[in-house]
């Protein structure tokens, strides 16, 4: 759902060149498939396959949590702020 509402504010923001990165391999092999499928996280495939059409370039891919660890600092870091605990 992260890398989704990701993507979705890129969206908002009018990206149009996105890289997203998680360290979640099964779903970017889920995504890479682009068959049926019937994992309980389909509907999220299809939700960022939908969404990527909005980029002029899009690109997504595994890497290893050892080399994200800025990005999993400032999850953290998002997750313990005032900001974040009102809602947006």
């Amino acid at each position: 759902m992260a890398c989704r509402d990701g993507l979705k504010l890129a969206v908002q923001l009018g990206l149009q060149r996105v890289e997203l990165e998680t360290d979640c391999l099964q779903l970017v092999q889920l995504w890479n498939k682009k068959a049926v499928q019937r994992s309980i996280i389909d509907l999220i495939t299809k939700e960022i396959d939908e969404l990527c059409l909005a980029s002029q370039d899009f690109s997504f891919s595994y890497v290893n949590r050892v080399c994200n660890k800025v990005a999993h600092s400032l999850a953290k870091q998002v997750l313990g702020s005032h900001f974040w605990r009102r809602g947006m």
